[in-house]
C-alpha cells in the first residue's frame, strides 16, 4: 500500500504531525538523494531528486520524487532479483551514459573542434 499524500492542510494538535526521529540519509549523486524518517508516525524510505536553490545556495526538494512506506520497500526489496534479470535482458550499456561519456572524452582530446572545423569547410565547399 502506498502512502498518499493529502493536499488539504488540517490542524493538528497533536505533535506527531511533522517529521520525527532522527532521519537517515544517502546520497545516491549529485541531485538524488534516499532519506529514511518518520512522518506522521509512518516510516517512509523517500526517493528525491534535488535542486539548488538559487538565492540561498541550499539543496531543496524537487517535485519529481516517490516516498515508499515500509512494506512497499520491502516488496520492492524483495523484486531485486527480478529487477536485476530485467536489466540483464536488455541490449547493450545505456546509451546516454555512453554518449555523454564518449563526448567527454572528444572534448579532453580536443576532436569535438575538428568535427566542428571539418563540418564548416565541407558547408563552405558546397556553398562555393
Amino acid at each position: 500500500m502506498a502512502y498518499k499524500r493529502n493536499n488539504k492542510r488540517e490542524r493538528s494538535e497533536s505533535t506527531d504531525s511533522g517529521p520525527s526521529g532522527p532521519e537517515v540519509v544517502i546520497e545516491l549523486d549529485s541531485k538524488k538523494r534516499v532519506t529514511i524518517r518518520k512522518f506522521k508516525n509512518i516510516k517512509l524510505v523517500d526517493i528525491r531528486e534535488f535542486y539548488v536553490d538559487k538565492a540561498s545556495g541550499e539543496k531543496r526538494p524537487g517535485a519529481k520524487g516517490i516516498s515508499l512506506t515500509e512494506e512497499a520497500w520491502t516488496k520492492l526489496v524483495g523484486s531485486v532479483s527480478q529487477v536485476d534479470a530485467a536489466l540483464a535482458a536488455l541490449d547493450g550499456p545505456p546509451t546516454s551514459k555512453v554518449k555523454t561519456e564518449a563526448r567527454a572524452e572528444r572534448v579532453d582530446n580536443g576532436e569535438e573542434n575538428q568535427k566542428a572545423v571539418k563540418e564548416e569547410e565541407q558547408d563552405s565547399g558546397e556553398e562555393a
